[in-house]
């Protein structure tokens, strides 16, 4: 409409319009109907105001009607169509049931008729400290030389809202381990931890995304409160709550993985080496992307972390983070638990059940429903035994014997002779030791152990190793033998009623001569 406004303003300073024809290039038949236009709303006399652009569009009615269109019709079913989110395919189907049209047709329709409200953004103000966003990308393969082989190549993002700073790390997958060691990494590189880390739905981070209440892994809730964080998880598929993470990767894929790539084929590698591509990685983040100027802003994200966000940061912790390894375990017979190569006592009210286990380097804890059950020093060794005497049940002996660990632990109490032949009775591989060895160890109840434990010496003496041999000498109370009684002398050789003197069977003189005298 300027174009409009300029002729009639040409018209109120009685400007011919031949003249105004050569100047603004307009046909003179539109400039005569603007100038009846003028003369009818009063516009040419100088006492009135001069008409604002809104008003000659208003007067010349562009924009107030429409012409009516064919699909006018349907306008009512194609306003509830598009509420129902149905795509302009469907729409054009539906309505060539009832009019022939074309596709072109019914998208330009909408577009005039029912266009789409324009999207709205708003400028996010930052605090500095506040926020810190992490994210993964793929980058491409490299060949790792520590293993020898071409792996997929990620890099790993932990970039600061204010100030743009960002930690990158190069990284071969996306596991727990990795995710928890890169923040670990981006926190000593800033030297400080931010309030909020905002994180994407992986399930190093998030078991399960929620509008609401996510699920956060049990190992990321640890490392927050150790490093004194909030976990922020974006609401699920909303990658633009991370926007600033999400175009710092953009921003290294399209810039410095081009130019390295190309850096390597230079150098004959067409699968580029990653421990170059780490060293690179640091020297482009100090070199180039820490200097650049941010649009918008004017100055660079080493400035402003420097000297705005770095003093805003909380300070480390003393000691780095412990990772705890989570697990279900089910507490055995033996009231234990078999947790990283190891086992771990419960109180025997627990057999059976499945409890949480949490482990560290240092300590493990045990929890059931109703919170922790017990904790444990960490076994110093595999399948090293912690427990503790209050687990056990009132009659240990009875679940200590469902083992053979726990039958050779009872041999112990009562006595050596007794674990002298459960050992014989195990070594035995032609057999299952584990049901005669537990009823050597019934004899204590129905004999005392001193007398089992005689028992079973004279048993290892006649070698004799045995369940059957063990029970004939108690009921037949050899044990009780004295010494003198007993088969054996005081140099230990055995003395038998009808035994020969020494020497008693050797040759002597006198048959050697009969002999030489019968073979003459």
């Amino acid at each position: 409409m300027a174009e409009e406004r300029d002729i009639i303003l040409r018209l109120r300073l009685n400007q011919s319009i031949r003249s105004i024809r050569q100047e603004t290039r307009r046909h003179r038949r539109d400039i005569r109907a603007l100038r009846d236009l003028a003369l009818d709303r009063g516009w040419l006399d100088i006492k009135n105001p001069a008409p604002t652009e809104t008003e000659v569009a208003i007067a010349l009615g562009i924009g107030s009607t429409q012409k009516e269109h064919p699909l006018d019709v349907y306008a009512g079913e194609i306003k509830r169509w598009l509420a129902d989110e149905k795509s302009i395919v469907v729409i054009h189907e539906l309505i060539r049931q009832q009019y022939e049209c074309s596709e072109s047709q019914v998208r330009r329709y909408i577009r005039n008729r029912f266009p789409a409200t324009p999207r709205m953004a708003m400028h996010r103000p930052t605090t500095p400290g506040e926020f810190m966003d992490v994210d993964f990308g793929y980058m491409g393969m490299a060949f790792d030389p520590d293993k020898k082989r071409i792996r997929k190549t990620y890099i790993f993002s932990a970039r600061l809202r204010h100030s743009r700073k960002a930690y990158r790390e190069i990284v071969f997958s996306q596991q727990q381990d990795v995710f928890f060691n890169c923040h670990i990494h981006a926190f000593e590189h800033f030297g400080g931890v931010v309030l909020k880390v905002a994180v994407d739905n992986l399930k190093a981070a998030v078991i399960k995304a929620c509008y609401n209440e996510p699920l956060l892994n049990r190992a990321y809730r640890s490392l927050a409160e150790h490093y004194g964080f909030l976990i922020s998880p974006c609401l699920p598929y909303r990658p633009q709550h991370k926007g600033g993470v999400e175009n710092d990767i953009k921003y290294v894929k399209n810039n410095f993985w081009p130019f390295f790539k190309e850096q390597q084929r230079i150098l004959g590698r067409d699968i580029p080496d990653a421990g170059d591509l780490k060293t690179a990685l640091v020297r482009w983040d100090e070199e180039v992307a820490g200097v650049r100027k941010i649009g918008g802003v004017g100055r660079t994200p080493t400035d402003l972390f420097e000297n705005e966000e770095q003093s805003c940061l909380q300070p480390l912790p003393a000691e780095r983070w412990d990772r705890p390894v989570y697990k279900q375990c089910k507490v055995a017979a033996n009231w234990h638990i078999q947790f990283e190569r190891a086992f771990y006592s419960v109180p025997y009210a627990h057999i059976g059940r499945r409890v949480l286990v949490c482990g560290t380097s240092k300590i493990v804890r045990i929890s059931g429903d109703s919170g922790e059950i017990t904790s444990h020093l960490r076994a110093e060794r595999d399948w090293q035994y912690r427990s503790k005497s209050e687990h056990a049940p009132p009659h240990k002996e009875q679940y200590l014997q469902l083992t053979r660990q726990g039958v050779e632990w009872r041999a112990v109490q009562l006595g050596a002779g007794v674990l002298g032949v459960v050992r014989k009775i195990f070594n035995d591989r032609a057999m299952d030791g584990l049901r005669p060895a537990r009823g050597v160890l019934r004899l204590a109840d129905k004999y005392n152990p001193a007398r089992l434990n005689r028992a079973c010496l004279r048993a290892l003496e006649f070698d004799t190793p045995s369940y059957k041999s063990v029970k004939n000498i108690l009921t037949k109370n050899l044990d009780q033998l004295a010494a003198e009684n007993q088969a054996i002398g005081a140099e230990g050789q055995r003395h038998f009623r009808f035994a020969r003197e020494h020497g008693y069977f050797d040759v002597s003189d006198f048959q050697i001569n009969n002999k030489e005298k019968a073979n003459g």
